[in-house]
């Protein structure tokens, strides 16, 4: 039976969750700087007072959409991964995670985006609060790198610290200059397969790899 505080509970949920979206692309677009609260409500048809009653400040609105862009890049990235068998090598391993880092931050969400453009500008307290889920995330390439150190994947003289580094700076970075208008899933996959042969083979011919 539906009742009065059900469908109370559930225009709520509706409400919150058009205000995060609302947060999310105004952040992705503006910066968090740039955005206040009086315009996030005035995004969603309310006055900047009423939106007080679903989120007490802009810094717990860009908690909310920090943490729910980690997570969509984390399942995004893991369901890539599921798709390979079991006994895929480091290379396809790789390939597969950041394509799905890829498609969670060009294809996705404005979340993913809000998350990455206003990383320099998001408040100590909120990176210390979304600490939690984002250890979580880093840890899943922390855990198939040095599996991969272990099993003789990676060269010896490879620092897998710099390497884990590198590679999501090269992901994130794709985010300022990718133009979803003129590109598509297919151009995401390429730009996966592209940065992954990259880390793995370099760009130098075959007899020229001696190293810096």
């Amino acid at each position: 039976m539906i009742t009065k505080n059900t469908k109370a509970q559930t225009k709520a949920g509706k409400t919150y969750q058009l205000i995060l979206d609302a947060a999310a692309k105004l952040f992705s677009k503006q910066g968090y700087h740039g955005t206040s609260l009086k315009e996030i409500a005035s995004n969603v048809g309310m006055q900047a007072g009423s939106l007080y009653y679903h989120f007490e400040s802009k810094e717990v609105l860009m908690q909310e959409v920090l943490d729910k862009s980690i997570q969509l890049i984390y399942s995004t990235v893991q369901s890539e991964v599921a798709k390979l068998d079991k006994q895929a090598n480091f290379a396809e391993l790789l390939t597969a995670a950041i394509h799905g880092h890829l498609i969670a931050i060009l294809s996705y969400s404005d979340y993913t985006l809000a998350s990455i453009r206003n990383y320099g500008q998001i408040p100590a307290a909120v990176h210390k609060a979304s600490q939690s889920a984002r250890d979580d995330y880093e840890q899943f390439w922390r855990g198939f790198i040095r599996q991969a150190e272990a099993a003789g994947a990676i060269r010896q003289d490879v620092d897998g610290h710099l390497l884990r580094l590198s590679v999501f700076g090269a992901m994130n970075w794709a985010s300022v200059w990718f133009d979803s208008k003129e590109n598509n899933a297919a151009d995401v996959e390429k730009i996966a397969k592209f940065q992954a042969n990259l880390f793995l083979n370099g760009c130098l011919p075959e007899g020229e790899k001696d190293g810096v």
